[in-house]
């Protein structure tokens, strides 16, 4: 198998692990970080798609697209046991109450914390090497830190949002 074939196909893989792992968690989108995804889901699902064209057209592009796909896909299977087996609605009156009890600036502040620590291991990696493979895959764990950093914050700035006007 070709190398562009073989990123396709793992772009493919990590894409649909996102999408059904969301629908897994969330089947009516009430626990989505992705405010796009939440509103506009299936086009938003199959749009992601497109993306497995992007070896074809440059490979070191496909490793740091490939990257984030698996790493949401993982993130989303982690966390999927608990909205199963409590329930979305029981699920969100959880975050609800949890925020209520918080504030939206130690919210944010942990997971931009969380965000950049996700980021170290890609500078470290883009410190220590000069192979270009390594460069993109670390460019894509990256990349992954700022997509989890950014619907987070979403995420949050609703939860609050929903909190204050409760």
């Amino acid at each position: 198998m070709a190398l562009e074939d073989a990123l396709a196909l793992l772009i493919f893989v990590g894409r649909t692990g996102d999408v059904l792992s969301t629908l897994y968690a969330t089947p009516t989108m009430v626990m989505e970080a992705n405010p796009l995804a939440r509103r506009f889901k299936w086009p938003i699902f199959i749009l992601g798609y497109a993306f497995c064209v992007v070896p074809f057209f440059d490979v070191l592009l496909g490793v740091m697209v490939a990257v984030p796909f698996l790493l949401v896909t993982a993130s989303n299977l982690s966390r999927a046991w608990m909205m199963r087996t409590l329930g979305e609605a029981e699920m969100d009156a959880l975050v609800l109450r949890t925020a209520g009890r918080s504030s939206l600036r130690m919210a944010l502040g942990l997971v931009w914390l969380a965000g950049l620590f996700l980021l170290l291991p890609a500078a470290l990696l883009m410190e220590v090497t000069d192979d270009p493979f390594a460069v993109y895959f670390a460019l894509g764990l990256g990349l992954y830190a700022a997509i989890f950093a950014i619907h987070s914050t979403f995420f949050f700035v609703r939860t609050f949002r929903r909190v204050r006007s409760a």
